[in-house]
């Protein structure tokens, strides 16, 4: 799922709608990096730029989080993810994205909810079955 997010962005930064300049373009590719603290750092500069529609920055949010997640910043990635679920409550991507944090903190009452909650948005989510059979819980 993560080389979704990636890719959409990245497609988002071809659109004249919001990436005008060079800098927000390579903001959008950077954000899409499959180097977390790249990513990281494209990822804010999006949520910096002023006039961000929602979609987009629930994208930088998550990719962000994502990243964070990577980086062992968990504390920073589910603050992220529950950013982008605020501009984004019924993206199945982002409630999956939160979900793997909660699994890696421990946290998985919450973990089983958040992948329970983007297979019904999502029933063929791979990543969200295989975290309920890595948490031993069902659909």
């Amino acid at each position: 799922m993560r080389w979704v997010l990636c890719a959409s962005i990245v497609a988002l930064a071809a659109t004249p709608a919001w990436a005008q300049t060079a800098g927000e373009k390579a903001a959008a590719t950077q954000c899409g990096s499959h180097d977390p603290a790249q990513a990281v750092i494209g990822c804010t500069q999006i949520i910096q730029t002023q006039h961000q529609t929602k979609p987009i920055l629930a994208f930088a949010f998550n990719d962000r989080a994502w990243a964070y997640h990577q980086l062992g910043k968990d504390d920073d990635a589910l603050r992220d993810a529950n950013m982008a679920l605020l501009l984004a409550p019924n993206s199945a991507a982002v409630i999956e994205t939160r979900a793997e944090i909660y699994e890696k903190l421990g946290k998985h009452d919450q973990a089983v909810a958040d992948y329970r909650a983007a297979l019904k948005i999502d029933p063929k989510m791979t990543q969200a079955s295989d975290g309920l059979k890595r948490l031993g819980a069902t659909p």
